[in-house]
């Protein structure tokens, strides 16, 4: 009788060995299915995360095509800048937000959408201009709108920056492309004597004001093909367009608005 009980024991803790191996092999393949789960996910997550971030605004992916012209978003009191970072440097551009602001509203509209990073220069005339923010790369692209912006008071001169048109558009129509002017006139009439023919035709951005910038616009300028106005000798990118914002300064206390006499 005792050596069956011994015997039942001993069947008894087999029995006991066996489920415990076979609970601990359940476990490690719930955690390895665990782990393969997690490694999966992981990416997948990453990827929902980027997305949610580009479509909440978030992100840098330009934006290229819109419905309607931008609402007037410009803050007062405040002084916009750009820079443009191209494949040849990096141009500066005052924008002239206290006299054309609905212009320079549609510049850092765009720009903030990231509609000019990765477009090109796509147009140089010799002596003249370089132009600009066509998505498109030939003179026909636009962001799927049109505006009406402000001429200059005064025309245009070395270093102005302003709003290319066709020429059956109304004076101060603006879409994407611009264009920066490089050079005096080279003769009388020709170039930037040829924009200051009134009435004033293109809206007017701003002006490159600093040397190091004008001299990089230049640069890009004397890549102009034979033929004098066309598609640069070289490709010339604008990497990513950057906009700036600063204080508007102030007179000091007890300083005229305006010089005596004016």
């Amino acid at each position: 009788m005792a050596k069956q009980a011994k015997r039942e024991r001993q069947r008894l803790n087999r029995e006991a060995r066996r489920q415990a191996e076979l609970a601990a092999t359940r476990r490690r393949k719930q955690m390895r299915t665990g782990r393969n789960i997690a490694i999966l996910a992981v990416p997948l997550i990453v990827v929902f995360i980027i997305l949610q971030t580009r479509s909440s605004g978030g992100g840098s992916e330009p934006q290229r095509k819109f419905s309607k012209p931008p609402a007037l978003a410009l803050k007062p009191a405040t002084v916009y800048s750009a820079s443009l970072d191209t494949s040849e440097g990096k141009i500066i551009v005052t924008l002239d937000a206290a006299n054309a602001p609905n212009s320079a509203n549609n510049f850092v509209f765009l720009a903030r959408k990231h509609f000019y990073d990765g477009l090109t220069f796509h147009r140089v005339a010799k002596d003249f201009v370089i132009q600009g923010g066509d998505p498109k790369g030939d003179g026909s692209g636009g962001p799927g709108y049109k505006t009406q912006v402000e001429t200059p008071a005064n025309g245009y001169q070395v270093g102005s920056v302003a709003w290319a048109k066709g020429g059956q558009d109304p004076a101060g129509t603006a879409g994407s492309q611009f264009f920066i002017v490089t050079s005096p006139a080279s003769a009388p009439g020709q170039g930037v004597d040829f924009l200051n023919q009134q009435p004033y035709q293109f809206g007017i951005i701003g002006a490159v004001t600093d040397q190091q910038s004008l001299d990089v616009a230049r640069k890009i300028g004397a890549l102009a093909p034979p033929s004098g106005d066309g598609k640069p000798a070289k490709k010339v990118t604008i990497k990513k367009v950057t906009i700036v914002e600063s204080a508007e300064p102030t007179l000091p206390s007890g300083a005229p608005s305006a010089p005596p006499g004016s």
